[in-house]
């Protein structure tokens, strides 16, 4: 390379003098002896003005946008609206020549999703696009300072697993050597093992796989798990954990994400709270002309009716769900009520967790029920009779918080590559 890109700086950072740039050619205009180039790199878009005079000022006929490219120029004062200054090009090298883009990704014409997936890698330079994924780093990155805060470990369980922590047969199989083995669908069992040791708080952002045969606006096969798990606790206090650190999430997106939340979702506020119990819930969506009976799942028309009812920048904690609507390790004190919760958020499930059983018996009667193989838990039943103390967690979903605070329609716009039952590409 001619040009010495050592001495790069950013287009935010180009004020005044001499410069170096390198970044996509966004945009090429040629009029006359006067070429005009928006350059775009991660800071943002400078105006490169060339002339032709330049040795290689012919090349630029032929060069096809997003193009990669490094100049070395003067930066001068500029009529074009956009712009205040522009650079007036002194060397120009092309480093790597684009073909022909096969999607408009500015989004000035519509593209469809699922072409847009197709071509992500082009699709994530649409700044709107690219936001999103600014935000959901922000996101995982404040979940991980809020529980570092609140004196929690952060733990690594084990991605290929045995048996299912949650049952059914959703599993996606590994040939793990001359066993049989399954993808994680949850790390339930082994975030509640820690709270038996001296870590008692733990957390983990990972992957997890659910071979569910869905085809929704809400669902993919493979999405990431924001967890904790904490000794001591009941479903109240754990929920207290959920609401805090939602509001601090969000709190912390407005304040570090400005630009992209200007783009994506400008109404964004820190949500308000409502607690109810199921119970609660069941007879407000009957009163309010929601028919639903009792004992049954939340529909995803239920949760939006409840964001109509109690506003769509509440958070809805609905505790105290029947025992057979929740999984076989959630607490249950009479067999009929549990010390389990979902958080409802915008119209969408976000979150579910709840106090876990820490009696090794009353967990083996709660997998017969539930029509489990007891021998398939033998580890964690065993790590029960050794003095787990009481506990109790959720997991939040990544992209279905992204979803959220994004403003999206579609979890698979806040995930950067989804995995759903038609797509392992790219």
């Amino acid at each position: 390379m001619a040009i010495d890109l050592k001495k790069r700086v950013y287009a935010s950072k180009a004020k005044s003098g001499s410069v170096i740039l390198a970044g996509w050619a966004q945009d090429i205009q040629i009029l006359g002896k006067l070429a005009f180039i928006t350059l775009r790199d991660a800071s943002g878009q400078a105006l490169l003005v060339v002339k032709s005079d330049l040795k290689n000022f012919k090349e630029l006929s032929n060069l096809n946008r997003e193009s990669v490219i490094s100049i070395k120029g003067k930066i001068q004062k500029s009529k074009s609206k956009k712009f205040n200054k522009e650079i007036l090009v002194g060397e120009l090298e092309i480093l790597n020549k684009a073909e022909p883009l096969p999607i408009e990704f500015s989004g000035k014409v519509d593209t469809s999703l699922d072409k847009r997936l197709d071509w992500r890698f082009i699709d994530l330079r649409n700044p709107k696009i690219n936001a999103i994924f600014k935000i959901q780093a922000q996101v995982s990155q404040s979940f991980r300072e809020f529980f570092i805060k609140e004196g929690f470990t952060e733990f690594w369980p084990p991605e290929i697993i045995e048996a299912a922590p949650e049952g059914g047969a959703d599993l996606f199989t590994v040939d793990y050597f001359e066993s049989k083995a399954y993808l994680a669908q949850s790390p339930e069992l082994y975030k509640e093992i820690c709270t038996g040791t001296d870590f008692e708080k733990v957390f983990c952002i990972i992957p997890i796989w659910r071979a569910e045969k869905h085809n929704t606006i809400k669902h993919l096969n493979e999405i990431r798990q924001m967890d904790i798990e904490a000794a001591f606790k009941d479903q109240h206090s754990i929920i207290d954990y959920l609401d805090r650190c939602v509001k601090y999430i969000v709190k912390d997106v407005l304040k570090k994400c400005k630009e992209e939340i200007k783009l994506l979702n400008p109404k964004l506020k820190v949500p308000q709270t409502k607690k109810l119990s199921y119970k609660q819930v069941i007879d407000s969506l009957n009163k309010h002309k929601f028919k639903v009976k009792y004992g049954d799942d939340l529909s995803p028309d239920a949760e939006k009716k409840l964001a109509e009812i109690y506003g769509e920048n509440t958070l809805v904690f609905i505790h105290s769900w029947p025992t057979s609507q929740k999984p076989f390790y959630i607490m249950t004190k009479d067999g009929k009520i549990s010390e389990g919760f979902d958080a409802d958020y915008g119209g969408l499930e976000i979150a579910s967790g709840g106090q876990r059983i820490h009696d090794p018996e009353l967990l083996k009667e709660r997998l017969k029920d539930k029509g489990l193989n007891v021998k398939d838990f033998k580890f964690f039943i065993d790590s029960l009779k050794y003095g787990i103390p009481p506990h109790a967690g959720w997991s939040i979903g990544l992209e279905r918080l992204t979803m959220i605070i994004c403003g999206l329609k579609n979890i698979r716009e806040a995930c950067l590559f989804p995995r759903d039952r038609s797509r392992l590409l790219p």
